[in-house]
């Protein structure tokens, strides 16, 4: 097993187990935070029982009376009593059980009202063993209490080491559960791909989604299912243009293997010869179109076309296709009729652009339309741009494949062209961010809608 092997499987295995070892940490931190809070809690009521019970002495007996029950109550051994006011002064400590290593308070050095827990009540000093409870008489003084916490402090500590090596230990057994998770993931990932091996690329083959599986799986299935479908769907496509491509191209080919021998049987005579070159040259100018067509599409689909983008006034881009085709629709008893909108203004590759509306308007025009209508308006953060003509219209069964490449309906094969101008069109659009819909009546027209967004 090779070394970059194991480092993946330690790796997830260690990816699996970290989640455990996160539970286990909080969880032991939990615990002793808790256990931390019920000593403090424990300490700050002894506290208090032990404060209000010399309250209680000194209303009833005073000064003096105090005096006599703390130092006759040997129950609460290693504490202190303070007892302050304006003109009162009195300091009591016993120290029969205290640890010497942990030196008296400094009586002047923290206040007689300090309510604390867990103190060294020393001069740069914080923590300690001292729990302090102050209480105001009536009288004008201040009582507190101090009583010696070391031994719980001791006991927490030791509880401390307990919890820390028992967090240890169950760290080390989390990597059971994280080798278990690893190695039923692995199993189910080993299953997927024995699935995926299986497909032989066939339309309507798909993984199996079974109820066993947990969410994430699902999702993964669910994806490559998607992805198996768009293969198949860009398979089924690429067939479609392949036969499409050498259906297209075997009359322009044959026509021209036809002129190269007719201008090959007339021998030496040079007209001929002359004009079967040139009608070679015109089939080859036309190859070259479908190619380069196709190419143009291939790479606005991919998004690698690369857009010189500039703000162009739409009024201009449309005016100059029609500057250019109103020849031509006059010639073929079509009139185009542009009222532009002056003020939209567009962030397009200009000459991009311009094929779009050339190759709309020359498809309006070949289709038998004597009438097209040019109208441009605002719709939110976009321009549309709409191309009305009333001519021979789209079926509703072509309607959907006209973007298809190199597809041409049964009624257009009579009319010249290379079933590419649409699926150019719509690839030119996206590239800029924008959108074209469709719409039409057979024999009465159709309704190209395009929606860019404006500068």
């Amino acid at each position: 097993m090779s070394l970059n092997r194991i480092n993946l499987r330690l790796q997830r295995l260690i990816r699996h187990t970290v989640p455990y070892w996160i539970c286990v940490v909080l969880f032991f931190f939990a615990a002793f935070l808790t256990i931390l809070l019920i000593f403090r809690t424990r300490e700050q009521v002894k506290a208090g029982q032990l404060l209000h019970h010399y309250q209680e002495i000194y209303r009833q007996t005073g000064p003096s009376g105090l005096q006599l029950a703390y130092t006759a109550d040997r129950e609460h051994g290693g504490s202190f009593l303070r007892l302050e006011g304006p003109g009162l002064r009195l300091i009591l400590v016993t120290d029969s059980s205290r640890d010497n290593s942990f030196p008296l308070p400094d009586f002047a050095g923290f206040s007689s009202a300090d309510n604390l827990v867990w103190h060294a009540l020393q001069p740069g000093a914080s923590l300690g063993p001292w729990t302090v409870a102050a209480a105001s008489l009536g009288d004008g003084n201040t009582l507190q209490i101090g009583i010696d916490s070391n031994e719980n402090l001791q006991l927490l500590q030791q509880t401390g080491r307990a919890l820390l090596q028992l967090n240890c230990l169950f760290l080390l057994l989390c990597l059971l559960p994280g080798w278990l998770s690893t190695r039923r993931d692995s199993k189910r990932v080993q299953s997927i791909t024995r699935q995926i091996n299986t497909i032989t690329g066939e339309t309507g083959q798909k993984l199996n989604i079974s109820r066993e599986m947990e969410p994430e799986e699902t999702d993964l299935i669910t994806a490559v299912n998607q992805l198996l479908s768009r293969q198949q769907k860009l398979t089924r496509e690429l067939q479609d243009s392949m036969d499409n491509v050498a259906h297209d191209l075997r009359t322009p080919m044959t026509r021209l293997r036809s002129i190269a021998e007719y201008g090959l049987h007339k021998g030496e005579d040079n007209a001929h010869l002359r004009e079967a070159l040139t009608d070679c040259l015109e089939e080859s100018d036309r190859l070259l179109s479908m190619l380069n067509t196709m190419l143009n599409v291939a790479e606005a689909e991919a998004d690698t076309v690369k857009l010189d983008l500039q703000p162009v006034s739409l009024a201009d881009s449309i005016n100059d296709v029609v500057d250019l085709y109103s020849i031509i629709a006059e010639d073929r008893g079509a009139v185009i009729h542009f009222v532009p909108d002056p003020d939209l203004i567009i962030l397009a590759d200009r000459q991009r652009i311009s094929q779009v509306w050339a190759n709309l308007v020359d498809n309006a025009i070949k289709y038998n339309s004597t009438e097209i209508n040019i109208s441009t308006s605002r719709h939110d953060n976009m321009a549309r741009i709409q191309i009305r003509d009333n001519g021979m219209g789209i079926s509703e069964n072509e309607i959907k494949q006209i973007w298809n490449r190199l597809f041409r309906g049964d009624r257009s094969r009579s009319k010249p062209g290379l079933g590419l101008g649409l699926t150019l069109v719509r690839a030119t659009v996206n590239s800029h961010q924008g959108s074209i819909e469709v719409s039409s009546t057979l024999n009465r027209g159709t309704t190209f809608t395009v929606d860019l967004p404006l500068a």
